[in-house]
């Protein structure tokens, strides 16, 4: 892929081609392949792509949305061959992806293109912050004798009958193209190389096709493949394993050979190793797998005891996730309110153990504050002494009611009888503890 790089960031090193890192600047990847029609015309594939956290999301209509103002100009010596605009509109519904390091917005523009010189101006303007981007490059079209088009770099190449990114498929087969030509270990498997080689000849012969790849002046891959073919044009996926490359900047080069002719196409992209972020509330993954109970119930993994650390912290991770996106927060929040929640429990139901343990603390660290708490003491009709009692309503969701009792006057109060919650149960013989003169319509809500 022919790439213009406007902001791409590999560490802490900043490789960038055109000075547009800015305050008012919309930083995005722009790249462009090649290929030949079947009247020997170049289709050029414009390609851009930018991450989530770099738009402005504004909240309308249940979710979020960006909006996206793009403007293609193509010139053909002193006059103008083509000008398109479109407004993109991207919308998500969790607000935590507005800033998501790994998301991020793909779209691709195609243009038939039959003479041999254009200049292209490319202009994108982020309506919500009015932050933009403006690139002029030039591009010679292929030879119509060319045998190879350029290479498409993918991160994924998988079969997909969806309508998701339809524009990046063919026969079905879903290439997601990386205008970023950044490859991150932790995430991808593979470089995907999608080419075309095209012959023009009536007689097909056998070709000698090579792979070369370079960092840093040494060779990193260097491989051969006998190739036959066929009449017209032919697709060819390639693929890199990441495990086999070092994090870095590479270059290399696909060179079709012939027994007449030598043709070659260059490549570059950087490989990354960015670790996946981890999130958690206890060091103890353990520990934290007690709180999550308190949200999920038997729901929780039977094999938790034979995970290893990595797994498990793995999994916690995916659970804020999850929290965060089912509640529509960002994963930072969610966590700083169940922290809260945590802390609260801690200072006013610990006795024995930790308040955030007790069976007040988890409905509390669940459901949050109580909209109505109902304090009084059990009869003498109970088969024990007088007991302390709690009755706590909510007025959202399911509207659940949960009665709690100080069994043995110690403020450590258990849940003996629950309403509209399908996590908890209720003691079968709760009235025992309240009296037969219990008045239950207290439970109502």
């Amino acid at each position: 892929m022919k790439n213009i790089r406007l902001f791409l960031i590999l560490g802490a090193v900043l490789f960038c081609f055109n000075p547009l890192i800015g305050s008012d600047k919309l930083n995005m990847f722009i790249g462009y392949n090649r290929f030949l029609d079947k009247n020997k015309n170049t289709i050029l594939l414009l390609d851009y792509q930018i991450p989530y956290e770099n738009l402005t999301f504004l909240a309308k209509n249940n979710g979020y949305f960006a909006e996206l103002n793009v403007k293609v100009k193509i010139t053909e010596t002193d006059s103008i061959f083509l000008e398109h605009e479109i407004n993109d509109i991207i919308g998500v519904k969790n607000k935590a992806d507005t800033s998501n390091r790994q998301k991020s917005y793909l779209n691709r523009l195609s243009f038939n293109l039959n003479k041999p010189f254009y200049t292209i101006q490319f202009s994108a303007l982020d309506i919500n912050s009015q932050k933009n981007c403006f690139y002029e490059f030039h591009i010679e079209t292929l030879p119509p004798k060319s045998l190879l088009s350029d290479i498409e770099l993918n991160s994924e190449v998988r079969p997909d009958t969806s309508q998701y990114l339809v524009k990046f498929k063919r026969n079905n087969v879903l290439y997601r193209s990386e205008p970023s030509i950044l490859f991150n270990k932790s995430l991808n498997d593979y470089i995907y190389l999608y080419l075309e080689i095209y012959n023009w000849n009536s007689t097909p012969e056998t070709c000698l096709l090579n792979l070369s790849l370079e960092k840093d002046s040494l060779i990193a891959r260097d491989e051969y493949f006998d190739f036959q073919p066929g009449p017209g044009s032919e697709s060819i996926n390639l693929k890199i394993p990441l495990k086999d490359l070092n994090p870095g900047f590479y270059t290399g080069t696909v060179v079709l050979q012939s027994s007449e002719r030598i043709e070659e196409r260059n490549i570059e992209f950087c490989v990354i190793e960015e670790q996946e972020e981890v999130f958690c509330l206890f060091a103890n993954p353990d520990e934290e797998y007690e709180l999550i109970r308190i949200f999920l119930g038997n729901k929780m993994p039977s094999d938790w005891s034979k995970m290893n650390q990595d797994t498990k912290k793995k999994y916690i991770t995916q659970f804020w996730r999850d929290m965060a996106y089912s509640t529509n927060r960002s994963v930072q929040s969610i966590m700083d309110l169940v922290q809260k929640r945590i802390d609260y429990a801690n200072r006013n139901f610990s006795h024995f153990k930790q308040g955030w343990t007790s069976d007040m603390g988890r409905i509390y660290i669940r459901n949050g504050a109580p909209d109505d708490i109902q304090r009084d003491t059990s009869s003498d009709e109970s088969h024990f002494v007088r007991k302390d009692y709690q009755i706590w309503k909510y007025a959202s969701g399911k509207k659940p009611v949960y009665l709690f009792i100080d069994i043995q006057m110690n403020g450590n109060y258990r849940l003996i009888y629950v309403e509209n919650d399908e996590l908890e149960a209720s003691n079968p013989d709760w009235m025992r503890y309240v009296g037969a003169d219990f008045d239950t319509s207290k439970l109502d809500n």
